[in-house]
């Protein structure tokens, strides 16, 4: 281990790490259901017509704003969306499982009972991505050296990739033929063939880093990963695959969102309590802090709306949501989550 001294953000990985082995000592490690009733959350009035999905940690559940609130398992992580937006992606770090659930039909997130399907991952799954034909998912399994491959048809786990230590998060390229990892013990970015479902690449980043969100810009040529130990956004030139520099944001940045006409990073920074709003219009190889937002919290999580109207940020040891008027950059909106919010997904 490094001489420097413990940073808050290795402490609340150390504490979130722990609070699921507790979690995991007390349970069976299957999916239960809750017999008491679950909070509904509030959907502010600025996004009527979303439907906004947040996952808790502490909890283990899963609540559309406004709609419904279900228990999917003793503590869950990151939420993602199948690429025609039909089904709800939930990563369980008890049963080390992805569950998958339908969001339209009898059989649906507010009405059945269980999951419309399930894989077995690595250890801690946290983030996953849908292909661009909807038929594999590559998952990061946080506590161990590997991204787990799932038939999205079938719900088989097909294999498990070895990469750099502690995969965290995962986006995939805009031609669909790359997936790119940040491996937060390894000071990497892990590449991988979605055809051949191999490691074809592994970026090394800085030594004196930690990277943990990932955003890629709308034209693939950059892949931009959040260094939370040292707060700087790192840059990646996926045509060479090489670290190509970095820019300070916030203290330690966690998930990273994009807006939906590629103009626009968004990462959420923990420490300082702050959105860091990028522009990479005009030079996606030299992203420019625009706005530097306050909100509540521990922010960790966040997603924008299909329209990009409004960015949404989970803050983990605020137990809220905040909402952002992406027009001007402002806190429009706050509101009550569970206990730990962690993650964020938002259809239209």
């Amino acid at each position: 281990m490094a001489s420097w001294k413990l940073s808050r953000t290795a402490a609340l990985m150390v504490g979130l790490v722990s609070l699921v082995a507790g979690l995991i000592s007390g349970c069976s490690g299957t999916t239960t259901t809750s017999t008491t009733r679950l909070p509904l959350l509030q959907l502010p009035e600025q996004l009527a017509g979303y439907h906004v999905y947040v996952s808790d940690l502490e909890t283990g559940d899963v609540a559309e704003l406004g709609t419904f609130t279900r228990h999917v398992s003793e503590s869950v992580h990151g939420v993602g969306l199948s690429t025609d937006g039909k089904t709800l992606y939930v990563a369980d770090v008890v049963g080390n499982n992805i569950d998958a659930f339908s969001l339209s039909g009898l059989q649906s997130f507010d009405n059945s009972a269980k999951a419309t399907h399930t894989a077995p991952t690595g250890q801690f799954p946290v983030h996953m991505v849908n292909t661009l034909d909807g038929r594999t998912i590559f998952v990061t399994n946080f506590d161990e050296s590997s991204i787990s491959v799932i038939d999205a048809t079938t719900w088989k786990l097909i294999k498990n990739i070895q990469v750099p230590n502690r995969p965290h998060g995962i986006v995939l390229s805009p031609d669909g033929r790359f997936v790119y990892a940040s491996c937060y013990g390894a000071h990497a970015v892990a590449v991988m063939n979605v055809a051949t479902e191999t490691l074809v690449a592994t970026v090394e980043l800085p030594v004196a880093s930690q990277p943990y969100g990932i955003g890629i810009s709308a034209d693939g040529r950059y892949v931009y990963a959040s260094d939370n130990l040292t707060g700087r956004l790192l840059i990646v030139n996926t045509r060479t695959d090489t670290f190509a520099g970095s820019v300070q944001i916030g203290i330690h940045p966690a998930l990273i969102a994009r807006s939906p006409d590629g103009k626009f990073l968004y990462v959420a920074n923990g420490g300082s309590r702050t959105l860091s709003v990028l522009d990479i219009s005009g030079d996606p190889a030299h992203p420019t802090v625009v706005a530097s937002v306050l909100v509540q919290g521990y922010p960790h999580g966040l997603a924008v709306t299909p329209d990009g109207r409004y960015v949404v940020v989970a803050n983990t040891l605020g137990d809220t949501l905040s909402v952002i008027d992406a027009s001007t950059n402002h806190v429009v909106a706050t509101i009550k989550g569970e206990r730990y919010p962690i993650d964020v997904v938002i259809t239209g």
